[in-house]
């Protein structure tokens, strides 16, 4: 939007330095004030320029803006107002019980929305079956739909929500209340869900309730199932199971027994590509259950005790096309040497390869170097076998790398070294509580090799020894099929607090954790330079 009208034009000197002081500004003889209108003559007319365009260009420059600009927009006319609800796909609703005399008008505005997430605090009443029905009348388009908290929806609720949205790809539901009864009916009215992710529903807790679904109620287009901390989880192992076109399956600290599923999936799901096995009950036997999905290119095994060298091996020597393998070996030293040396030869595909609690030594990495040519990311944390020799290892043989993350190990400045000239495509290293590396040698890393970002951290653990489950605790976004853990983060490399062109305040927070580990000021600098 503009002004017409010929009042002079305001004409600023070119100053080259920006802090220059206002009053001489003032003082310019090239500064001069716009001239008021003659009196009795009326300021020219305002003119919005933004009334020519089409509606459809003014919603694509909306779709452009961050959430903030487009709240800060709609505020400028009645048209912008519509325009903006109208061409809103995306909202998050506290779901407090105070919404429900807000739905109607609420979504009068925003009628387009097909991702809508619902969230409740835990400590407030939510909406109940009511209103979640009618929202569901009133986005019938709904395509995404996360639900959490909402502890007074039931059954009837979820009923209702899957009649008035068949079009539903992905649900998303955690602390909630309803049961099986109500995903039975998810499943029967949507025929093309293709993401379904359940975390602490309630109304599984009672074995005796939750029957297994039956398998005619089973989406033909589920592609992927997350499960997490449910009681009775083995009420889903028919869904899982009896889901031909399922690619993804994660299973997060559910109890019972998981083997007799894995070996239902490697007989009835051969496609399945991506494996996430959390704090389960899960033995050799299911992983050699596993080696006959020939199609599995991801596999996370974390805190499962019962998975040894044993079903590692039997694994990899059938499933030759993993590229990502997460391992946690949780102190219980039973996947080692043996398990690495059989993914070496077999997995040549292999890209990621991340060991917690797992003591490899020389001699299986490197075979993992030579024969897994396509190594990019590899991070070892709570080692207590890798040392100078294995790191001097990594760094001769493998070529392709390029992210690597060290964390808790007995390594030294005279392993390190050996990156200096070593792993010609390093890009980013992370050094986390590894007592032999000092910051003197990370800064002279940096040096020299002016491309590397080094992200050190010379925080020890006050107890002396490396806690794996406190350094690497894999978790994920809220229920999100997209769950990413920690260790994720660290192959990322954050920049945070990275050496290589690092601001001072990273450089003061690695000095403040070095006198202070992990105590009470580190963590206050932390949140303080989160929040900037």
């Amino acid at each position: 939007m503009g002004q017409a009208g010929s009042a002079p034009i305001t004409r600023f000197p070119s100053f080259s330095n920006r802090r220059s002081n206002s009053k001489a500004l003032l003082a310019s003889p090239n500064f001069a004030l716009p001239l008021p209108s003659p009196p009795g003559q009326s300021p020219p007319p305002a003119v919005d320029y933004t009334s020519e365009l089409p509606d459809e260009v003014l919603c694509v420059v909306f779709h452009l803006l961050p959430s903030g600009d487009r709240k800060r927009c709609s505020l400028v006319c009645r048209r912008w107002l519509f325009l903006e609800g109208q061409s809103r796909q995306r909202l998050a609703l506290n779901a407090q019980y105070s919404l429900s005399d807000s739905i109607p008008c609420l979504f009068d505005r925003f009628s387009s929305v097909s991702k809508l997430a619902l969230k409740c605090d835990r400590r407030s009443d939510s909406i109940g079956d009511e209103a979640i029905a009618l929202i569901a009348r009133r986005c019938p388009g709904l395509t995404r739909l996360k639900i959490r908290a909402c502890r007074a929806v039931t059954d009837v609720g979820i009923e209702a929500l899957a009649d008035s949205c068949p079009n539903l790809c992905k649900l998303s539901v955690g602390s909630c209340s309803f049961g099986s009864k109500g995903i039975e009916a998810v499943l029967r009215a949507c025929m093309n869900l293709e993401e379904l992710s359940i975390k602490r529903l309630k109304g599984l807790s009672d074995s005796n309730a939750s029957p297994p679904i039956s398998a005619e109620l089973v989406a033909k287009s589920l592609r992927a199932i997350c499960l997490k901390e449910l009681h009775n989880g083995q009420c889903f192992s028919t869904i899982i199971s009896n889901s031909p076109n399922l690619k993804v399956l994660k299973l997060f600290r559910c109890s019972g027994d998981w083997d007799p599923l894995l070996e239902d999936i490697s007989v009835k799901v051969p496609g399945i590509t991506e494996i996430h096995l959390e704090k389960l009950q899960v033995t050799d036997r299911g992983l050699m259950a596993l080696a006959a999905s020939p199609n599995l290119e991801v596999l996370h095994l974390v805190k499962t005790p019962g998975c040894t060298d044993t079903g590692i091996s039997a694994l990899a020597e059938k499933c030759n096309l993993l590229r990502k393998i997460h391992i946690d070996g949780w102190k219980t030293n039973r996947i080692g040497d043996q398990g690495l040396i059989t993914i070496a030869k077999r997995c040549p595909k292999l890209q990621e390869l991340v060991l917690i609690g797992v003591n490899p030594t020389a001699r299986s990495l490197e075979l993992v170097a030579t024969n897994c040519a396509k190594l990019e990311r590899l991070a070892l944390c709570g080692s207590e076998t890798f040392g100078d020799a294995e790191i001097s290892c990594i760094a001769a043989k493998c070529l392709a790398l390029k992210k690597l993350c060290i964390k808790g190990c007995p390594i030294s400045d005279l392993g390190m070294e050996a990156l200096a000239e070593g792993c010609p495509r390093l890009v980013k290293v992370k050094v986390k509580k590894c007592r032999g590396v000092t910051a003197e040698f990370a800064e002279w890393l940096r040096m020299s090799r002016g491309s590397l970002a080094v992200n050190f951290d010379v925080s020890v653990p006050t107890d002396g020894a490396a806690d794996v489950s406190e350094m690497v605790e894999i978790v994920g976004s809220d229920g999100d099929m997209d769950d990413r853990s920690v260790i994720g983060e660290q192959l990322g490399m954050s920049n945070g607090n990275t050496l290589n062109g690092g601001t001072r305040t990273s450089a003061w927070k690695v000095r403040v954790s070095f006198f202070a580990g992990r105590n009470f000021f580190a963590s206050a600098i932390r949140r303080l330079h989160g929040s900037q």
